[in-house]
């Protein structure tokens, strides 16, 4: 765990083994969360949310928060000050759809690079955090009460994608193969993934397919069935790289996975 400030934002590493239940609540500051490797699984004033690498989590002041880590976990928390997320009404709290959330994003991994290297830009990439949170907070209002134009297609056609997606996730498909099912080019839709999830097709495919994988190990129907054969049921190359993607996205192997859910279904 290693903790730095710059200006009124506190950053801390943190890093750990073991599943961790998370039980707390946010005082007079609020909190960002981008995790590294591994997921958290948040309740938020009796909301769920599930972070995962990529994405940034917002806690708010006065924000009672319960969850839970996976067995691996790496992330940084920077501490802001509260009156950052006073818009009204409420924001999101999950940060990964939308160039404005990217921007955030973008933001708070250029402050947590100028900390660690003690870079003299520091100070500017936290006042460049705080924009970006500003603007989120006040783009995100409008926005639930008005969407515009190119937003709602943008949205439609990566909506539509990740649907196509999800149905065909066993299968071998390109990103030019795709654009060709949802009849526009591949530049539109790169740009619309980049700017909407902040990933490529095929890079936000294979998180399905490793959430799928995830699925697949749980189910005691399959326990006899090889991981190999699991990973290509996935849509997914039965190999090492596999398995290292999904201890980072899950934070844990896919056999621990495996393990794990054969314990709790012995324990009924």
């Amino acid at each position: 765990m290693r903790a730095a400030a710059v200006e009124e934002m506190a950053l801390l590493q943190i890093e750990g083994r073991g599943v961790v239940e998370l039980q707390r609540e946010q005082c007079g500051h609020g909190v960002l969360w981008l995790p590294l490797r591994g997921w958290s699984h948040e309740l938020i004033n009796g909301e769920e949310h599930l972070a995962e690498p990529g994405m940034g989590l917002l806690f708010r002041p006065g924000d009672a928060m319960r969850g839970v880590t996976s067995e691996e976990v790496a992330g940084v928390s920077i501490l802001v000050p509260g009156s950052l997320l006073s818009a009204q009404p409420p924001f999101p709290r999950l940060l990964w759809r939308g160039s404005p959330a990217r921007q955030v994003l973008d933001a708070a991994w250029q402050l947590v690079q100028a900390a660690a290297f003690s870079s003299p830009g520091a100070t500017f990439a936290a006042e460049a955090l705080e924009d970006a949170l500003q603007q989120w907070c006040q783009y995100t209002a409008y926005e639930l009460a008005e969407e515009r134009h190119s937003l709602v297609r943008r949205r439609t056609l990566v909506g539509e994608a990740c649907l196509w997606m999800r149905d065909h996730l066993a299968e071998r498909f390109s990103v030019i193969e795709l654009s060709g099912v949802l009849h526009v080019s591949v530049r539109t839709l790169q740009y619309s993934f980049q700017a909407e999830l902040g990933c490529t097709p095929m890079a936000y495919v294979k998180r399905l397919r490793l959430r799928q994988l995830r699925l697949l190990l749980q189910d005691p129907e399959l326990r006899t069935r090889s991981i190999a054969a699991l990973m290509e049921a996935s849509g997914l190359l039965a190999c090492g790289v596999t398995a290292a993607d999904y201890r980072a996205w899950c934070g844990e192997t896919p056999r621990r996975t495996r393990q794990a859910a054969g314990r709790q279904l012995s324990r009924h």
